[in-house]
C-alpha cells in the first residue's frame, strides 16, 4: 500500500524542489534531500511494523524526490548549454539501469539475507555521498534577498500540483480493491483531477509571476504523455509474463530488461545528438512512430510468442520513449532563461511520475473493467472464484495474479476444475491485455500534436528569454 499512497520519488515534491534550489541554493537543498533519503532508509530497514514501514517510505520519498531534479538542476549550473543534454542523458542511463538492477539485488537481499537490507544498504552509500557533495561541489550561492526570492515563489501552483497528485493517487490506489472502479468516490476524484490539472495550467500560462510559454507547455504535455505510456508498458508487460508465461516477478522483470535497455540507450544517444547538434524536435515525431509500433506488436503476445519476438517488440517501444523523456527535460531548460532553468527542471522532473499514474489508473479501469465484464462468459471460472470465496478467500476476477496462484495452487484441492477455470483466466487475460496496451497508443499521438506547438530553440548569448517568452 505504502508503494502508491507514499511513493519513493514523491511525484509533487520534484517540483517543489526547483523551487527550493532557487532560494537556498543548489548544494544545500541537494545534502537536505540526501539526508533526509538516508533518515527514511534508516527508518524502513529498521521497521518494526507496517505504519513504521510507510513513515519511513514517505521520509525517504520526500528526500529522493530531491536528489534527482537536484542533479539535473547542478548539471544545468556546471555544463554549458550545449553539454547539458549529454550529461543529463547520462544521469537518465544511471537511472534506467537502475530500474534494472534494483529490484533484482531487492530480490537478492530478500531471498538470501534480510528484506531490510534492501533500505539499509542506501546508508553506506550515502556515507560516501554527503561527505562528498558537502567537501567538493562548490556552487555560489543564489543572488537576492529572501524577501525577493520567496515572492517569487508560485504557491498556488505548487498548491494545486500537490492537490493533484493526491487526487489522482488516492482513487488509482483504492480503485478495484477498497472501491469499485465505477463507485462515486473513484469518479469524482477523476474529474477533481482533471478540473485541477485545468486549472493548474491556467495558472502556469496565464497568472503566474513567471508563466511558462507554449512551447515549454507543449513539452511538458509530451512528458505527462510518455510518462503514462512508458509507467503503463511496463507494468502490464511484466504480468503478462507472470500470468501467460508462468513467470515469477523477478523472471518477468528480467524479461522486461529489452524494453528498459532500449529506453536508456536511446535516452543516453539523444542526449549526445542534443548536445552534437542542438537538434531535438525530431524526437517528439520519430520517437511516437516507435512507440506506436511497439505497442501494437507488444499487444499481439501470446503464450505461443517466440522469446525474440518479445525481445524485438519491447526493444522497439523503449526506442522511442528513450527518445523523448530525457530530451523533454533539456528542451524545456534551454527554453528558458537561466534563471528560470530550476523551476522548469522540477516542472519537468514532475510530469513523467505523474503521468505515469494518469496512465496506470486509465488503462488499469479499462483492463479491470474488461475482466470483470467477460469472467460472465466462463461459468467453470464462476464458480471456481465463487467456491474460493466460501472458504473466505477474497478474490474476484480482476485480481488475476493473485486469482492465478489459488488456482493453481496444489494444496488447494476443494476448487473443481482448476486448472480450466485458469485456462479461462488466462484467456481472458489476453484479451484485456491487448485492449488495455492497444489504449496506450493514445499517449504518443497526443506527443506527435504536443510538436507541432513545440519551437526548436538552439540559443544564442543574450536572446534566450527573449525567444522563451515570445512563443
Amino acid at each position: 500500500m505504502g508503494r502508491i499512497l507514499l511513493p519513493p520519488d514523491f511525484r509533487a515534491v520534484r517540483y517543489l524542489y526547483g523551487k527550493l534550489a532557487d532560494l537556498f541554493g543548489r548544494k544545500w537543498v541537494f545534502v537536505f534531500s540526501m539526508v533526509v533519503f538516508e533518515i527514511g532508509s534508516l527508518l524502513c530497514g529498521a521497521a518494526k511494523d507496517m505504519s513504521m514501514l510507510i513513515l519511513g517510505r514517505a521520509v525517504a520519498g520526500i528526500g529522493g524526490g530531491g536528489i534527482f531534479t537536484i542533479a539535473f538542476i547542478i548539471i544545468s549550473d556546471i555544463a554549458v548549454i550545449e553539454d547539458r543534454p549529454k550529461y543529463q542523458g547520462m544521469v537518465g542511463g544511471i537511472y534506467g539501469l537502475a530500474t534494472i538492477i534494483g529490484p533484482l539485488a531487492g530480490g537478492a537481499f530478500s531471498d538470501h539475507v534480510s528484506w531490510r537490507w534492501c533500505f539499509y544498504i542506501n546508508l553506506p552509500l550515502g556515507l560516501v555521498a554527503v561527505p562528498a557533495v558537502v567537501w567538493y561541489l562548490r556552487l555560489p550561492s543564489p543572488p537576492g534577498t529572501l524577501v525577493e526570492k520567496f515572492k517569487r515563489i508560485d504557491i498556488l501552483g505548487t498548491v494545486l500540483i500537490f492537490l493533484i497528485v493526491a487526487a489522482v493517487i488516492t482513487p488509482t490506489q483504492f480503485g478495484g480493491s477498497v472501491w469499485a472502479w465505477s463507485s462515486p468516490q473513484v469518479i469524482i476524484l477523476y474529474i477533481v483531477t482533471a478540473v485541477l490539472l485545468a486549472a493548474f495550467i491556467y495558472v502556469e500560462r496565464s497568472l503566474a509571476a513567471e508563466p511558462i510559454s507554449r512551447s515549454v507547455s507543449a513539452i511538458l504535455g509530451a512528458g505527462l504523455a510518455v510518462g503514462a505510456a512508458f509507467v503503463g508498458a511496463i507494468y502490464y508487460i511484466s504480468l503478462f509474463f507472470q500470468i501467460v508465461n508462468g513467470d515469477s516477478a523477478t523472471a518477468g522483470g528480467v524479461k522486461s530488461i529489452p524494453l528498459v535497455f532500449s529506453h536508456v540507450g536511446f535516452s543516453i544517444a539523444a542526449g549526445i545528438i542534443m548536445s552534437t547538434t542542438g537538434r531535438y524536435k525530431y524526437a517528439y515525431f520519430i520517437g511516437p512512430v516507435f512507440m506506436i509500433a511497439g505497442i501494437a506488436l507488444v499487444s499481439s503476445l501470446n503464450g505461443g510468442s517466440l522469446l525474440v519476438q518479445q525481445i524485438f517488440y519491447l526493444f522497439i517501444f523503449g526506442i522511442g520513449s528513450g527518445l523523448i523523456v530525457q530530451t523533454s527535460i533539456a528542451a524545456a531548460q534551454i527554453s528558458v532563461d537561466e534563471e528560470h532553468v530550476a523551476i522548469v527542471t522540477g516542472l519537468a522532473q514532475t510530469t513523467v511520475p505523474l503521468g505515469g499514474a494518469f496512465g496506470i489508473a486509465i488503462s488499469g479501469a479499462m483492463f479491470n473493467n474488461i475482466i470483470a465484464s467477460d469472467v460472465n462468459n466462463y461459468p467453470v471460472l464462476l464458480n471456481a472464484i465463487k467456491q474460493l470465496q466460501d472458504k473466505f478467500y477474497p478474490v474476484d476476477a480482476t485480481q488475476v495474479l493473485a486469482l492465478s496462484g489459488l488456482l493453481t495452487d496444489p494444496t488447494i484441492t476443494f476448487v473443481t476444475n482448476g486448472t480450466e477455470a485458469n485456462a479461462n483466466l488466462i484467456s481472458i487475460f489476453n484479451g484485456a491485455f491487448k485492449l488495455s496496451y492497444l489504449s496506450l497508443i493514445a499517449y504518443p499521438c497526443i506527443i506527435l500534436i504536443m510538436a507541432f506547438l513545440i519551437t526548436e530553440y538552439r540559443p544564442k548569448e543574450g536572446e534566450k528569454r527573449e525567444i522563451a517568452m515570445a512563443v
